[in-house]
């Protein structure tokens, strides 16, 4: 029961009396190397010789060395191959078409938005696109068979030049391989929309610098209406149309009513000054070893995505989060650095469910480091919130959240904050965590209740609750002197004489309670 009366004093006296004995224990050498690691991390990622591989190293040697245990992933389920198909064998048939009407069949699926302005971005195409209706197509071999067309796609002094619009059927497919350079042209509001097999390894696809007719256009590769795309070790460059949902830079795409959903992979990859990479409602999607930096907006935006794996990329300097989810379920986001973008470094909201957020690094983010807002069934386990500008960890409005192994240091709000609680009976579990030197250790108001269990409070002074919590302060001290140290007994704290929780105030229904009728194995999933 929480108690409101005059325990200042009281607090005080029996934070300096629990913490006398083991004043030595405040290990300024134990932060100073964290502090170092850190620093190189950064000092990698601001490297433009510095790989993918090497940044994630010297990340692993951050987790490691604080005493962060990894969590055991499960395999990742295997890709599925590109495969052209029908159209590796049908003859290759292309054509140019007015793509008004081709856009209007993309609207029934995905929403008609940002289409007027787009078809205002490439009036001067005059309205027309480049449409593969069947077979398999090479970047050259296209260009070769378009020799004669008025430069719709030519040769350039370091590759190609596309000045229409493309369209890739369901029916055929598209290559760009083996050092393959495409530059799309901005001033004439060129993209490409795949609803068939788009297959880009080791090439490079950038805009070019004019000036676009319409303010905020740079052409973008959308993914939509069953297509799939196989995107690796490529590099990508001067893409997005700001402000434009699905249009971001690289995006894929499905209707929760499509009979076939889009799907993608994209591995390995290098993408600099773009909007956003963002999927949407897709299925079999995986994302990993990619570096995305300096996006316009939100490194990666995840939407109604199940069963996703986002494993093991650099998110840095993003405009706004590093990674955004919204809803789905199932998905996992594991051995991920996001650094340094102006918002969150991962924010999962509404409705997002059955989610594994493991093995990350969050370091000097503009707001948290994790933040779910409006969530069930979220696991975050064995992570590294360091330096931002809020809390390390936030977790507002959610169900079953599971808070253990993370390493909480210099985070200039609270290591974890939990509010806003959405059912008294629901059970936050904080266990086995490390903080250091945060503006506070753990903050709650308006929760329900709380586990702590094994956590390493001892580096975190003078603070270590704060909000609501701060009046637990004396009786969790006396439970901790009363401990054996091979005791892995529990403190729990329930909020019941506190303000009543805000039921299901702020999700907007986006979960459903029948999705998570148990959050763990055993528990009805």
């Amino acid at each position: 029961m929480i108690r409101v009366g005059r325990v200042h004093g009281c607090c005080v006296a029996l934070l300096l009396l629990a913490f006398a004995p083991v004043a030595d224990a405040h290990d300024h050498n134990r932060l100073a190397e964290i502090n170092r690691n850190a620093d190189s991390l950064l000092e990698t990622l601001k490297s433009d010789a510095a790989g993918i591989a090497p940044t994630l190293d010297a990340a692993r040697k951050l987790l490691d060395e604080a005493g962060v245990k990894t969590v055991p992933q499960p395999p990742e389920p295997t890709a599925r191959s590109a495969e052209a198909g029908e159209s590796a064998t049908a003859p290759a048939e292309f054509d140019t078409v007015l793509f008004a009407p081709l856009l209007q069949q993309i609207a029934l699926e995905t929403g008609n938005l940002g289409h007027r302005e787009l078809m205002e971005a490439a009036a001067p195409s005059g309205g027309q696109a480049l449409l593969l209706k069947r077979g398999a197509f090479t970047l050259a071999g296209l260009a070769d068979a378009l020799s004669g067309d008025g430069g719709v796609l030519a040769a350039a002094d370091n590759g190609y030049r596309l000045a229409l619009p493309l369209f890739i059927s369901e029916d055929a497919a598209l290559a760009m391989s083996d050092g393959d350079r495409l530059e799309m042209a901005t001033e004439r509001g060129v993209f490409i929309i795949n609803e068939g097999l788009l297959t880009i390894r080791d090439a490079e696809v950038t805009g070019t610098d004019a000036a676009p007719r319409v303010v905020d256009f740079h052409p973008f590769i959308l993914t939509v209406r069953g297509g799939r795309a196989e995107i690796e070790d490529s590099r990508f460059s001067a893409l997005g149309y700001d402000g434009q949902p699905l249009m971001s830079g690289i995006s894929f795409a499905s209707s929760r009513f499509a009979g076939k959903r889009s799907s993608g992979r994209v591995t390995g990859n290098i993408l600099e000054n773009i909007r956003s990479v963002e999927a949407t409602g897709i299925a079999d999607f995986s994302f990993s070893e990619n570096r995305i930096d300096g996006a316009r907006g939100i490194g990666l935006r995840l939407e109604r995505v199940d069963h996703g794996v986002i494993s093991d990329n650099l998110v840095v300097a993003s405009g706004q989060h590093g990674l955004l989810m919204i809803g789905g379920k199932k998905t996992v986001v594991s051995g991920n650095v996001m650094a340094e973008n102006a918002g969150r470094g991962i924010f999962a909201r509404d409705g997002v469910g059955h989610a594994t957020i493991a093995d990350n690094v969050l370091l000097a983010n503009g707001v948290e480091g994790i933040s779910v807002a409006g969530g069930a069934c979220v696991d975050i386990f064995s992570n590294a919130a360091l330096r931002n500008r809020a809390d390390g960890i936030r977790v507002a409005q959610s169900l079953g959240v599971r808070i253990s192994g993370n390493l909480l240091a210099r985070n200039q709000g609270a290591g974890i904050a939990v509010t806003d609680a959405i059912s008294p009976d629901d059970e936050t579990e904080i266990t086995d965590n490390i903080f250091l030197a945060n503006v506070s250790g753990i903050s709650a108001e308006r929760f329900s209740r709380l586990l702590l269990r094994q956590n390493d409070l001892s580096n975190q002074l003078p603070v270590l609750f704060a909000g609501a919590l701060q009046y637990e302060t004396p009786r969790y001290l006396t439970f901790q002197r009363s401990l054996s140290k091979a005791s892995d007994a529990g403190f729990r704290i329930s909020a019941d004489a506190s303000a009543p929780p805000s039921l299901f105030r702020g999700n907007g229904g986006q979960f459903r309670l029948s999705d998570f009728t148990g959050c763990h194995p055993g528990e009805g999933e």
